[in-house]
């Protein structure tokens, strides 16, 4: 039983690499998902019978977290008796999907809890290797203008996902910088160029996003750091517009405050309800009556997908994910977890509102950082805090 419990443990840790790193490698996005199925899916499935007793356990170091969590996929998953989706059952299996990858690295974490946090650094170092292929590809190869958005390789060639997965790398490398000069050098170019495919794919979103998870970090931190960190931050941000304010201002606010009251309008219509997971929906502003295929943002989409219950749960569940990260502040580990919940909400305010997909560089935005929430909570000791006389001290 314990090799096969060694075994199972290893394919969720490949399986755990391959989401990390195959959204940007994998050939096809088809080969991608069929992976996800045999190193993830299948084997998380067995990893929660096997490890059953465990399940308990976790739920007992955050019973609020998870309870929350619980509830927020049940009433995802009861939705789909009102829902207007073709395939209400396909749906199901997407909630199904969403709870096997959470538990999974949570029973990762609670075995193995390094795997997991070396993915990230793994996976840091991969992802920004496909960022300078991306702008190698695009700008060297196809001879694009250096004004054109940057679209990269595989699943992150949206230019505004993708820029937001770079946004994470840049906050998992900041926690798994190394010694030594060569390697800090290796690391330090990885990192520009990380840097260059957010500002060349010129998502405004994904720019906040990042800032604002490093003034986050920053404050963590606190003393001289955060003055001197806040105001490198302005300095770039202002060196940046003052260089490209033409292409920042070329497009506007994006529609941003009509689609948020077309939405919540669209709440307003079915508040208790929602319209159910996988519904296919218009929000129709004044000012575009083509309207958009989703409210580009993620509390507002789930308001009116999940009615009022719904999004009540999503945002204590972020917020109990906050009050965990901030609870193990004093870890790398904790502090790393901070930094991505930072940049996800960022992010789910002007983007990533598609929760129920198959895996895709949103999910690196929505459950990645719920995940990783469970995993700090999941991982031996996690319930001893360091104290702040300690750090003091």
């Amino acid at each position: 039983m314990r090799i096969q419990a060694t075994g199972i443990l290893l394919l969720i840790t490949c399986g755990y690499l391959w989401f990390l790193m195959g959204i940007a490698w994998a050939p096809s996005n088809k080969i991608y998902q069929q992976a996800l199925v045999a190193l993830l899916w299948l084997p998380g499935l067995l990893a929660m019978v096997i490890f059953r007793k465990h399940l308990l356990e976790i739920w007992l170091k955050s019973r609020f977290f998870c309870s929350c969590l619980v509830l927020f996929l049940v009433w995802a998953a009861l939705s789909t008796l009102w829902t207007g989706a073709e395939e209400p059952a396909r749906e199901l299996k997407r909630v199904l999907y969403v709870g096997v990858f959470l538990v999974s690295l949570a029973l990762l974490s609670f075995e193995h809890p390094e795997r997991l946090w070396h993915g990230l650094a793994i996976a840091s170092v991969g992802l920004a290797l496909a960022g300078i292929t991306s702008i190698y590809l695009f700008y060297f190869r196809d001879m694009q203008p250096l004004m054109a958005r940057l679209y990269g390789i595989g699943q992150i060639g949206h230019p505004i996902l993708g820029a937001y997965v770079m946004a994470l790398v840049v906050i998992w490398g900041g926690r798994f910088k190394p010694s030594g000069v060569w390697p800090n050098v290796l690391w330090g170019a990885l990192m520009l160029f990380a840097l260059a495919f957010i500002f060349l794919g010129q998502s405004r979103g994904a720019v906040l996003a990042l800032s604002t998870g490093i003034f986050a970090l920053l404050l963590l931190r606190g003393g001289r750091v955060v003055w001197f960190g806040g105001a490198a931050i302005v300095l770039v941000c202002w060196v940046g517009y003052e260089l490209f304010a033409p292409l920042i201002l070329a497009r506007g606010l994006s529609y941003r405050p009509e689609i948020f009251q077309a939405s919540l309008d669209m709440f307003l219509q079915n508040p208790f309800l929602g319209l159910g997971i996988g519904t296919d929906y218009r929000v129709v502003t004044f000012n575009y009556p083509e309207g958009f295929d989703h409210t580009h943002n993620g509390f507002t989409h789930v308001a009116v997908e999940l009615g009022l219950l719904g999004v009540a749960l999503w945002i204590s569940l972020w917020l109990s994910a906050l009050h965990i990260a901030w609870q193990h502040r004093f870890s790398a580990d904790g502090r790393l977890v901070f930094g991505t919940l930072v940049v996800s909400l960022a992010a789910l305010q002007f983007d990533a509102a598609s929760l129920w997909g198959t895996p895709r560089a949103e999910w690196f935005v929505i459950w990645l950082p719920l995940a990783l929430t469970l995993a700090l909570v999941a991982q031996p000791h996690s319930d001893k805090l360091r104290p702040v006389c300690i750090e003091a001290s």
